[in-house]
């Protein structure tokens, strides 16, 4: 049912300033805008469905084409922000003093949301004509637009000319990154490849967790969620956009599946567990490997499953009892070398803390608060739980190494380091599990491969 007009002039208002404020949050205090969303959600339950879905598809429409919208962003804001946010450097400068956000009227950034809507090429939502108005600009025909990933830059000039602007700003898919970033990334393709994925709205992936699928897709199809499974691995399942809450469905509360991107599916298949086996998920986190691990294990062998944020593991023992695992144990653990003697198990994954750069399609944010300084922590940090974790492996045992990176010190550049000190190990070669293509015994998964984010794997083998 439409929106009368002043609930709509009410919405547009309450977007544009739920907008400023988790800006400001994101890019001044450097908070995740996944996790400055739910806050803000979580503070104002009078948000409707509607509502909330504005400002999330909004926050995340900026944020994912900020480089272009910085012209149109109020002076003032603009001006208040970290150097780093607004493309002016990538070091570390001396911190400003920011109170709080400054004083904007919601219509100042009406010009920003139409343009980020409008850039996303899709269904533009009802409040699209308040902010036309409030921007004093007519809404162009849809149709004339240029579409489609490869006409981003002509798209963003045909609208920055409805928006008023005789003379569009220069416009280059590079601005939509930090220009260091291809200087730390070895492509196999065009940069601008790369680009054209981190524009695009990623999608769900599910991981199926039990051998009645047919009632898993048989409670989608009731709820009219579309689905498609991939075509060489059946576990994963990919969702059309959906607004349904997936944790109340009836497969989900009794285990059946897991929100898991399939790049990170391909880890645990490049795992390769045999039933049986004896498996350490050394950086489990919320433990999304370790359960996929466990299945894998077809609920033989175990799981330890460890992190040094024990909040975490709550949150894994939660999901291991809704699906039904047994077989994962947790324990804390901070990155300290094992005794020689409790070296015993056939296989350890290390899915070490990184830049998550290779996510930057669902987290937009961090392509702007991330700085090329941090990966020489995150290297040696990486190296540290390497080798500590390598130390479990028996002999004959296999060492996975797994990054949501793209960059090429926190990969490859870590297993070099690695093997340079550890002559008992060797790269182990393995088979692609999204491309089928033979590997040297270290992959990455790229977003075009699989429609998916980006990550990195390496196998390793421990000599008998």
């Amino acid at each position: 049912m439409p929106m009368a007009p002043h609930k709509l002039e009410t919405q547009a208002r309450a977007c544009a300033e739920a907008l400023a404020a988790l800006l400001w949050q994101v890019f001044v205090n450097g908070s995740p805008a996944d996790r400055v969303l739910a806050e803000f959600l979580r503070q104002h339950r009078e948000c409707g469905a509607r509502d909330r879905r504005l400002v999330s598809e909004s926050l995340f429409a900026v944020l994912r084409w900020w480089g272009w919208l910085r012209p149109l962003v109020p002076p003032t804001f603009l001006q208040a922000l970290p150097p780093q946010s607004i493309g002016t450097t990538t070091s570390a400068e001396p911190q400003r003093e920011r109170a709080g956000a400054p004083a904007i009227h919601d219509r100042e950034w009406s010009k920003v949301l139409l343009a980020a809507h409008l850039l996303e090429d899709g269904p533009l939502p009802p409040v699209t004509p308040v902010w036309c108005r409030a921007a004093h600009v007519e809404l162009p025909a849809l149709d004339s637009l240029p579409s489609g990933p490869d006409r981003v830059e002509k798209r963003a000039r045909a609208v920055f000319r409805a928006l008023g602007m005789s003379t569009p700003p220069p416009l280059s898919l590079t601005d939509l990154v930090p220009d260091w970033v291809f200087e730390e990334t070895r492509l196999p393709c065009p940069r601008t490849q790369l680009i054209q994925w981190f524009q695009r709205r990623p999608p769900v992936w599910l991981r199926l967790q039990t051998p009645d699928v047919e009632s898993v897709l048989r409670e989608f199809r009731e709820n009219q969620i579309t689905c498609q499974r991939h075509p060489t691995l059946p576990s994963a399942l990919r969702l059309a956009p959906v607004s349904l809450n997936l944790r109340a469905l009836t497969a989900y509360r009794n285990g059946h599946f897991e929100v898991q991107d399939l790049a990170s599916q391909v880890i645990g298949l490049a795992c390769a567990p045999n039933p049986g086996e004896r498996w350490w998920d050394a950086c489990a986190g919320a433990g999304g490997k370790s359960l996929q691990l466990a299945d894998l294990l077809q609920r033989r062998g175990t799981v330890m499953a460890s992190d040094s944020r024990v909040y975490k593991l709550d949150d894994l023992r939660l999901r291991a009892r809704r699906g039904g695992f047994p077989n994962i144990q947790c324990r804390e653990w901070h990155g300290q070398p094992v005794a020689a003697r409790k070296a015993t198990f056939d296989g350890v994954l290390v899915d070490a803390p990184c830049s998550c750069s290779g996510t930057w399609r669902r987290n937009p944010d961090a392509r702007w608060t991330s700085t090329r300084e941090e990966i020489d922590e995150l290297v040696t940090l990486q190296l540290r739980l390497l080798r500590g974790a390598a130390t479990g492996v028996k002999p004959g045992g296999r060492l996975v190494y797994a990054t949501c990176s793209l960059f090429h010190r926190e990969n490859e550049g870590v297993i070099d380091a690695f093997l340079r000190d550890n002559a008992a190990f060797t790269l182990e070669p393995f088979t692609h599990p999204l491309t089928s293509e033979p590997t040297p015994g270290m992959a990455q998964v790229w977003p075009w491969q699989g429609d998916c984010d980006a990550m990195f794997a390496a196998r390793l083998r421990r000599n008998s």
